[in-house]
């Protein structure tokens, strides 16, 4: 965990504006938007088209500073009875500090007394009928558990069990894989594979690709294959893994419905209501 933290810390990452979102709407993930779980294409409105509003509800599912079952009601513009702003701003932001220079800087406040919590950790913004998460850099990680598979590409970070790695990709006719262990019993270890090697297995088994001794992880904890591009699932394709798999929210991801997300030592899920 020190490693990662170290990592974490020279990130060098940007404070978080609304204005990163619409940097990514020209991305071309294409086909790949359609398992992708962190698609940032914001869906433009045809003509003649009119707005739905959007509510958000985050639910407390487990916590150690939080109460269990909490929920807090998010509208188009922010938290529903917010403390920080009357008007709304079309954002939320969640953390473990209160007041700064006078002001009210969080609508959530997360517990203080959690591992890896941050004064601001993270943010939702509203956009074009959608929410979207965004981790802050402040703390050790806004985390969203795969449900489906995930379209890879550069730089995400992957965390299971005691283990975080990232992923990076040389785009070509045929894309190489590399994983690189950033932090846990493989750190500084780099795993190569070429698309004619899918599927890659991750888990305790003997036969698994990359095995791991490790009584967290489930026996096939999780899976990437090769079908156009790199996708990652967790379980073994049929069966989630117990702990999960986590992709860390560096940049804005839309949120879906029943989504969990990790902060700390909480566990939270969304849904929305349309």
């Amino acid at each position: 965990m020190d490693t990662f933290r170290k990592f974490f810390s020279n990130l060098g990452r940007r404070c978080c504006f609304a204005s990163d979102i619409s940097n990514n709407d020209g991305m071309d993930l294409e086909d790949k938007n359609k398992l992708d779980i962190t698609s940032s294409q914001v869906p433009k409105l045809g003509l003649g088209q009119e707005k739905k509003e959007v509510f958000l509800n985050l639910v407390i599912i487990e916590s150690k500073g939080m109460q269990p079952g909490k929920i807090y009601n998010i509208s188009p513009i922010g938290l529903i009875n917010s403390d920080r702003t009357k008007s709304g701003d079309g954002c939320l932001y969640a953390g473990s500090l209160y007041y700064e220079d006078g002001k009210i800087i969080n609508d959530i406040l997360l517990p203080q007394s959690e591992k890896g919590i941050g004064k601001r950790h993270f943010m939702i913004h509203y956009k074009n009928e959608s929410y979207f998460l965004k981790d802050l850099g402040d703390g050790m990680g806004t985390f969203i558990r795969l449900s489906r598979p995930l379209a890879l590409q550069n730089n995400y970070i992957i965390s299971f069990g005691d283990s975080h790695m990232i992923i990076v990709i040389e785009h070509s006719t045929s894309p190489k894989l590399t994983l690189r262990f950033i932090d846990g019993p493989k750190v500084d270890q780099k795993f190569k594979f070429m698309p004619n090697e899918s599927p890659i297995t991750i888990g305790r088994m003997s036969d698994c690709t990359i095995r791991f001794d490790d009584s967290s992880l489930s026996r096939y904890h999780c899976l990437i294959t090769f079908n156009g591009w790199w996708y990652m699932q967790d379980g073994d394709g049929k069966k989630i893994s117990t702990n999960g798999t986590w992709l860390f929210a560096e940049d804005f991801y839309e949120i879906y419905n029943g989504m969990m997300l990790k902060v700390g030592e909480t566990l939270m899920r969304t849904d929305i209501k349309r």
